[in-house]
């Protein structure tokens, strides 16, 4: 697939889910167990995927009602002992793979440069493949919920070091004085929406000048604005999937959504930079966390990309 096309593929399907109400940051189905919520989609060995792989594999888990959160190859679940069934589709994810190219600089020397090439390649949910080992199927996994306060949770949160001040009952981040405001966990319904407004505004937070430097200038209902709420919405998603809690905070201004279709639709790489950008603010806001690590489910099998015929099993 060229590089163009795989842009506009990517970015139509979550167009579509957009158009449709739905948005592939927020899944509506639930997951991992009877804590409901969602959690971060992995590789065969454990790894966390990221950024735009993240949104797709969510996107296809929603529509297929898959569980499990582990995803791999048709080659790496042969290597697994494992089969993808018969007639089962894989779902495209993507990677960057670095082009060496050689031009000349201005004084006529030859200078090796390195361009990113987006490429892609298929993967199936374990709920398609049988024979794999048990451990790669899905377990009960008690996820936030109720409102008892999940103080690891807040702990992992607070752990960016983000000064926090809670009065008043508005949630919000003031980048000329670098400061976070929240309500009191009192006024919220659940732990979850007090987590969840939390992780949003602590993305704002990372995007000052001296941190990840995003564009915070525009004024509410821009569409500066709007950008700069997308990636807080996908971060604060990105998060509570790490963390374990349900993304309450979300909800659906039609000016919103409004402003984030036509951006999509003037661009097609726009979605990428948002999840890319969400994704270095998670990153940032849990640097500092006690957080246990992925733990590998196998041997590391060759993460190799899987040629477009094997998007479905024969």
């Amino acid at each position: 697939m060229a590089k163009l096309d795989t842009y506009e593929s990517v970015t139509n399907a979550i167009i579509a889910r957009l158009e449709s109400g739905v948005k592939p940051w927020a899944p509506r189905w639930i997951t991992g167990g009877a804590g409901g919520g969602m959690v971060m989609p992995r590789r065969h060995n454990g790894e966390c995927y990221r950024g735009i792989n993240v949104l797709l594999l969510w996107a296809t888990a929603e529509d297929r009602g898959y569980r499990a959160p582990t995803w791999m190859t048709f080659k790496q679940a042969l290597e697994l002992g494992g089969a993808v069934r018969k007639g089962e589709k894989g779902t495209m994810i993507v990677f960057f793979k670095k082009l060496k190219i050689t031009e000349q600089n201005e004084a006529g020397e030859d200078q090796d440069k390195q361009i990113p090439m987006l490429r892609t390649y298929f993967v199936f949910n374990v709920e398609q493949i049988d024979g794999l080992p048990a451990k790669y199927y899905p377990a009960e996994v008690e996820l936030v919920g109720g409102k008892d306060r999940d103080e690891a949770a807040e702990a992992a949160l607070r752990s960016c070091g983000a000064n926090i001040l809670e009065r008043g009952d508005k949630a919000f981040y003031v980048p000329s004085q670098d400061y976070v405001n929240m309500p009191s966990f009192d006024r919220f319904h659940t732990a979850s929406g007090y987590l969840a407004t939390l992780a949003h505004e602590l993305v704002h937070w990372t995007g000052a000048k001296h941190r990840l430097d995003r564009d915070q200038k525009g004024a509410f209902g821009s569409k500066d604005y709007a950008a700069e709420e997308l990636v807080a919405e996908i971060g604060a998603a990105f998060i509570g999937a790490r963390l374990g809690f349900v993304g309450e905070h979300i909800d659906n201004h039609a000016s919103y959504l409004a402003s984030w279709l036509k951006a999509l639709k003037n661009d097609k790489r726009a979605i990428f930079r948002a999840a890319t950008m969400a994704q270095a603010a998670a990153d940032m806001v849990l640097a500092n966390a006690d957080l246990a690590a992925p733990v590998a489910t196998a041997e590391p099998v060759q993460d190799v990309a899987q040629p477009a015929q094997l998007a479905m099993a024969l």
